[in-house]
């Protein structure tokens, strides 16, 4: 029993922690290629449309 004990006060912590580590972190929508991409063929459009040349830097 006491065995058990310490395999759950030593086991659950360091699963915890390895999973907190190697798990993937999600990407926001805004940070995907496609999301991107939308953004830079937008920017083209609206230039080639006579947009002002101010990209907003």
């Amino acid at each position: 029993m006491i065995a058990l004990g310490f395999a759950v006060a030593v086991g659950l912590p360091l699963i915890v922690l390895v999973a907190a580590i190697l798990w993937p972190q999600r990407i926001p929508k805004d940070r995907t290629v496609a999301a991107i991409r939308q953004r830079v063929e937008d920017e083209r459009r609206r230039d080639s449309n006579g947009g002002n040349g101010f990209h907003g830097r």
